[in-house]
Formats: structure tokens, C-alpha cells, sequence
């Protein structure tokens, strides 16, 4: 039985016995959950809450309840920390303790939240305590429920993440068989445990093979609506990967991954695809199959910096280090320095980075080769040049450089950071630019254009605390001013 059947079977239980929103409820919640589709989940889960208070509802629905908006953030928005905090909430309601019985559902069990918490904050360094976490949930898990498979894949990315992949490959297939001896059915989607495992062991044919099984299985096999979208858009994005790397090292045709590559659109709406999007991008634009510009540039900066508020941070290290590289690659350095930045922070932050730490270095050193831009005129007129430049020749991040460049020689012009703040603005590198228009405002409060254009830039960036922080600091020069001497 997968989660899939089990949510079928409940919801038309409920409908029957006379309670269709209730049905209604049960059934959607999953589905946009699956999408990601956060807005729309807290919008139907009071009604859902206020089912799970009544004196008849089944014992599993207040965990059902708040399961599933903690299933979206940890899944297909890829949050870390962000979401620890409810997903810890989660666990410790359905698994009270104490001698007595955990409340989850037989769908899926409360600890899988948290377990992708901690593969996306930090996978390998929380190989430990998710190996322990899984060892107590399946204490009470069934091998013909869903949640024994779910379980399952869990242990398998964790046993990846400790460098056991071949092991990984096992324990799926042990745990599979469990659960069809006992009656139940491996889901569709099972199969991206196998697809990770092999790719860890260089076993990148076979992976694919998985990755096209699972694109021709019958349509009696495939769930419906948005699960079947989101096993579909795994699919495609698993299968560019990997001919990505396989072009790469002269396995499959370049063109034939240029071609498999998703549309950027798809990885910007669903967060939990973005690291094996870039990994095929990267590998594509180096074979010059794929554009590496600023373009691609926005793409990875957002993605990681998205990753870096929520809290994910081994995604945001293997996010930041790929646009480090590609910014380097194509001589922008302004966005390569504050890649490079966000990845030794990240870096700060995980455990068992050894091989990450080398990563950066190199990547730092590829920055570090990237030449000066040849400034085309002084720095007093180059905003009238690159104003005249016409539109189709523009190029943000040379732009960026240019400006960047200048600063030191005229550091309180405040053309120049409002350019700054415009371009960063363009190239998602807000937070950049606001540290070099924070140390002017700082020493010139009464700079009035300065102090908009760092507005400007905060707004853009939605960062309130920064505004509240402009406000006191230009409130307090204006009241030391009229002080009297």
C-alpha cells in the first residue's frame, strides 16, 4: 500500500460515513503539499483543525493536521532550519514518549520531517543522529504501511550521505521486499533512492536506466494530479543530470543532454531541484552547451541565497560553490567574490566538509585568476558611458565589476552607489550592494540620495530589519545635529 492508496481508501472511508469537507481535506492537503503549495495549505488548514478537535475524529488527525505544511516546507521547498523547529514540534506530539503509543497515521511517520530537515541543513553531518532518529521510528512501523518505505529511502540518502552508497542499493532492495511480502506495493517515486545510490557509485548508466523505467511505467503505476506532475519533474530533472555528466565525459551526446535540460522556470518554482539543475547546467556549459551568463548567474545566486535564509546549508554550499565557479568561468567577479562568500559561511556551518573545503579553495583560486575589467573611461564619467551603452549590449555583471572597480578611487560618490544598488538590484546580489552603501550612509547619514538608494536596495531585498536600522540610523544623525554644540 503506498501513502497514495492509503489517502484514497481514508478519505473515501470518511466521505462515506457522512463527512465530505472532511474527505475533501484529507485528500487535497497531500497533493499541495507535494506541489509545494504553502499559500494554499495554510488557507485549508484551520478548517482541518478545527475536524481534528471534534470528540469522533480519528486519534491520527491533529498530527495529520500539522503534518503536511511541514511536509511542503522540508520537501519541495527544501527548508532546513527554518522548518527544525515545527518539524521537532511534530515529532515529539506524535511520539510523546513515556510508554505511550506514537500517534502517526499509517501513511507516514511524524519523524520523516525532521529527517529531511536534517539531510538538507546537513546531510553527512547528520549522519549520526538521523541513523538514531530512523532506528526509533521504525520501531513502530509496519512493513506493509507506507511510512516502512518512506523510512527506507531516508536510510538509503543516509547511508549516501556517509559514504555508503553500495550499502544504500541494499537496503532498498531489503526493505522493498519486506514490504511486498507483506502485502504492500513500492510507489513509482521509490525509485530516486536507487537513482541517487548508483550515481554516488558512478554507476551513472544504470542510474539512468532507473530514471527511464520510471518515465515508462504504465499509467495504472502513476499517481494522479500534482504527484504524478512532481514524480515527473524528478524524472526530468534527475535524467538531465545525469546525461550532463555523461556528455561530459563522453558517454552520451552532448546535444542529447543539452535537449534533456529542464526549463529554469522549473527548478525556480520547486526548490528541492535545484542542486541537481545546476549540476547539470554546470556540466553543460562547460562542454559550451548551455549559456554561462549573467542569466544563469541570477538563477544560482537566488536559488542559493534562498537556501542560505532558509537555512540549508549544505544546499546553499553546493548551490554557491557552482555559481562561484561559473562566474569565474566567465570573468565576472563581483558575483563570483560574493558566491565564494556565501559558500565559506555555509562551510562554517556543516560538518565532514573536507571535500567542500577543497572545493572552495579551488573555486577561490579560479576567482582570484579572473583579470580587471578594462575600465573604458575615469571613474568621475563612467556612469555617463555605460548609460550610453545600447540595451542589447549591456552585461550586468561587467557593469557591476566596473562600478565596483571605481568605488575605492571615489568612495562617497553617491552615483556610484546608487549604480551599484541598481545593478545589484538586477543580479539578485542586493545583499552586496547594501554592505558598500551601509559604510557610506554610516559616515554621511545626511546623504539623502545615498540614504535612498540604500532604501531602495533593502526594499528590493525585503529586508525590514535593515529599513528599521536605516530609519533609527538616520533619526538619530538628524537629532545629533540639532543638538546643540
Amino acid at each position: 500500500m503506498t501513502v497514495w492508496t492509503w489517502l484514497a481508501g481514508t478519505a473515501r472511508a470518511i466521505r462515506d460515513a457522512g463527512d465530505p469537507e472532511l474527505a475533501d481535506l484529507v485528500a487535497r492537503l497531500p497533493v499541495l503539499a507535494v506541489d509545494g503549495d504553502v499559500a494554499r495549505l495554510a488557507a485549508a488548514l484551520p478548517a482541518l483543525r478545527r475536524a481534528a478537535r471534534a470528540d469522533d475524529a480519528p486519534a491520527w488527525l491533529p498530527v495529520f493536521a500539522e503534518h503536511w505544511p511541514v511536509a511542503a516546507r522540508v520537501g519541495d521547498r527544501a527548508e532546513g532550519t527554518a522548518a527544525l523547529p515545527d518539524a521537532l514540534a511534530l515529532l515529539r506530539a506524535a511520539h510523546p514518549g513515556g510508554g505511550a503509543a506514537p500517534a502517526c497515521p499509517p501513511g507516514f511517520c511524524a519523524a520523516e520531517a525532521v529527517l529531511a530537515c536534517y539531510a538538507a541543513i546537513d546531510g553527512p553531518g547528520h549522519a549520526v543522529d538521523r541513523a538514531a532518529l530512523l532506528t526509533e521510528a521504525r520501531a513502530h512501523v509496519r512493513a506493509d504501511h507506507p511510512a516502512h518505505l518512506n523510512l527506507a529511502l531516508a536510510h538509503a540518502d543516509t547511508l549516501v550521505d556517509d559514504d555508503r552508497p553500495d550499502e544504500a542499493v541494499a537496503e532498498l532492495d531489503r526493505r522493498a521486499a519486506e514490504s511486498r511480502a507483506a502485502g504492500g506495493t513500492v510507489p513509482l517515486e521509490y525509485a530516486f533512492g536507487y537513482v541517487r545510490a548508483l550515481r554516488h557509485q558512478d554507476r551513472h548508466a544504470e542510474a539512468l536506466s532507473v530514471v527511464e523505467r520510471v518515465e515508462a511505467a504504465p499509467p495504472s503505476a502513476w499517481p494522479g494530479g500534482a504527484v504524478r506532475a512532481a514524480v515527473r519533474r524528478r524524472a526530468r530533472v534527475e535524467r538531465a543530470r545525469l546525461l550532463a555528466w555523461m556528455a561530459r565525459t563522453g558517454g552520451r551526446p552532448v546535444a542529447e543532454a543539452a535537449g534533456a535540460l529542464p526549463d529554469v522556470r522549473e527548478p525556480d518554482a520547486h526548490p528541492a531541484l535545484r542542486v541537481a539543475w545546476a549540476d547539470a547546467a554546470e556540466h553543460l556549459a562547460a562542454q559550451g552547451a548551455l549559456a554561462n551568463d549573467w542569466r544563469l548567474g541570477v538563477a544560482l545566486t537566488t536559488w542559493s541565497r534562498y537556501s542560505e535564509r532558509v537555512g540549508a546549508h549544505r544546499t546553499c554550499l553546493e548551490l554557491s560553490l557552482a555559481g562561484a565557479r561559473l562566474a569565474a568561468a566567465r570573468g565576472a567577479r563581483w558575483v563570483a567574490d560574493a558566491a565564494l562568500l556565501r559558500a565559506g559561511r555555509a562551510l562554517g556551518r556543516v560538518r565532514r566538509a573536507d571535500e567542500a573545503a577543497a572545493d572552495l579553495a579551488e573555486a577561490r583560486a579560479s576567482a582570484r585568476r579572473v583579470p580587471l575589467v578594462e575600465p573604458p573611461a575615469p571613474p568621475d564619467r563612467l556612469l555617463d558611458l555605460l548609460r550610453a551603452e545600447p540595451p542589447e549590449r549591456v552585461d550586468p555583471e561587467r557593469q557591476a565589476d566596473l562600478v565596483v572597480d571605481a568605488l575605492p578611487h571615489r568612495p562617497d560618490d553617491s552615483a556610484l552607489l546608487n549604480a551599484l544598488g541598481q545593478v545589484g538590484r538586477t543580479l539578485m546580489l542586493t545583499d552586496s550592494a547594501a554592505e558598500q552603501q551601509w559604510r557610506h550612509v554610516r559616515r554621511a547619514p545626511g546623504d539623502q540620495k545615498a540614504a535612498l538608494a540604500l532604501l531602495e536596495t533593502l526594499l528590493h531585498d525585503n529586508d525590514t530589519a535593515g529599513v528599521r536600522t536605516l530609519v533609527r540610523t538616520l533619526t538619530d544623525a538628524a537629532v545629533a545635529a540639532r543638538a546643540p554644540a
